[in-house]
């Protein structure tokens, strides 16, 4: 009895001894951390997780860099490998886009206000200058054509620096025979195409534009009433030019002519001294030999030539070369690549020797017409409805002539620029080692 008591106290005493043994144990390695339960795995990994998080964040690199708007901007370099983003408080960041709107660098200058000097049309320091741009159908029958966005590509992706607004006077919705209202839709739209143009960096050209009507005479009245409120309107625009008539035909001389201008150019003058003002000549504007004998008495004229390359070629050129060599000053304000009745297709032999005259002395033009009618001088495809941004697969044949003219032309003058200011620095460069 005695013995079996005394075996089992001892074998109590071993089971105490070896638990607080394994219980000593378990807690040295539990505070050194090499003992997880079970109820602490999920927050281990979570915290694990967040700290990698916070250690990849701070693998971000800060790079100052120069900025056009602020001395200095802080721009932001991620881990090559993977893009982590970490925000650094609960504020969120605002981000300002400023849309920058397409421009073409090429584009033709803008020379501010001009004025006729020894036959040439020039620039406020007297050098002499070149217009080069489109004329648009009637915008009687095609306004459409000539809105801010049609003028804004006219000038972004062609590159032109002027616009010719045709009005016509006695044909469809004409001005002098579609009424009151319709007179008022006609200088609304005169309004937007010179906002339009002012706001481009454009010329613009006011064209009276008489056609079956044949004398200017005719309308004599209305055009010194329309010509009366458009240069109050727009004295104080250097970019407007008014085109008084456009193409005196038929019997009409230039005493007709003189006669109708002698009434509307001082009503012109009285509001605005400087203003181009591009007279009309006879036959369709094409007979510069009798201006030659007998020119206005104004300051700041310029004579209107037409022509159209598939019918008219060496001839007229040499008529035209004779009155420049006389001093006179002309302005191309209509003309066509095709036949004279606005259709045909493109004379391109002929038109390359008219381009090079034009360029040879520096002359002025605007190519008719801006519109998608189904004729040759189009410069839209008639199967085309859009109004701008045209591709170049939207142009007529006409239209893609001219366009490609505009780019070789720009191109040209950004090549003289370069060549100038390459000169420029050779000479600077020469200055510093002297």
């Amino acid at each position: 009895m005695t013995g079996k008591k005394h075996g089992f106290l001892t074998f109590f005493l071993i089971i105490i001894l070896t638990a607080g043994i394994v219980g000593g144990v378990f807690c040295v390695s539990y505070y050194k951390g090499g003992v997880t339960f079970p109820w602490e795995v999920a927050t281990y990994e979570n915290t694990d997780t967040e700290e990698t998080a916070e250690n990849d964040a701070d693998q971000v690199v800060l790079k100052v860099v120069e900025n056009e708007n602020t001395e200095t901007a802080v721009e932001e370099e991620t881990p090559a490998e993977e893009e982590i983003t970490k925000p650094e408080s609960n504020e969120k960041a605002e981000i300002t886009v400023t849309p920058v709107e397409k421009k073409n660098e090429n584009a033709l200058e803008y020379f501010g206000a001009l004025s006729v000097k020894d036959g040439a049309l020039v620039d406020e320091d007297g050098n002499a200058v070149q217009l080069t741009g489109v004329s648009s159908h009637g915008i009687n029958w095609f306004p459409e054509f000539i809105t801010e966005d049609s003028i804004k590509t006219l000038r972004n992706d062609w590159g032109v620096n002027v616009i010719r607004l045709a009005m016509y006077t006695s044909d469809y919705n004409g001005y002098c025979v579609g009424g009151d209202d319709n007179r008022q839709v006609l200088k609304d739209k005169i309004d937007e195409a010179v906002q339009a143009a002012t706001d481009n960096d454009m010329y613009v050209i006011i064209d009276w534009h008489i056609l079956n009507d044949k004398n200017p005479n005719e309308y004599k009245t209305d055009a010194i009433q329309f010509f009366g409120e458009m240069v109050r309107k727009y004295e104080d625009n250097e970019n407007v030019i008014y085109e008084i008539c456009n193409e005196p035909n038929g019997d009409t001389t230039w005493d007709d002519i003189k006669e109708y201008a002698d009434e509307v150019i001082p009503v012109i003058r009285e509001v605005d001294d400087d203003a181009i003002i591009i007279v009309g000549t006879p036959k369709w504007s094409s007979d510069l030999a009798s201006v030659v004998e007998d020119p206005l008495d104004y300051d700041n004229i310029m004579y209107a030539y037409h022509f159209y390359a598939g019918t008219h070629k060496s001839t007229q050129r040499n008529d035209l070369e004779e009155a420049l060599e006389e001093g006179l000053p002309v302005f191309i304000s209509e003309y066509g690549l095709v036949n004279s009745d606005g259709d045909g297709s493109v004379n391109s032999r002929e038109s390359q020797k008219w381009y090079d005259l034009m360029d040879e002395y520096n002359l002025s033009s605007c190519i008719w017409n801006l519109s998608n009618k189904e004729e040759g001088s189009a410069l839209i495809s008639s199967d085309c409805d859009a109004t701008s941004a045209w591709s170049e697969s939207d142009l007529s044949e006409e239209g893609q002539y001219f366009y490609d003219y505009m780019k070789s032309k720009t191109s040209d003058d950004s090549d003289d620029e370069s060549s100038d200011s390459s000169e420029e620095k050779d000479e600077e460069e020469k200055e510093d080692n002297r």
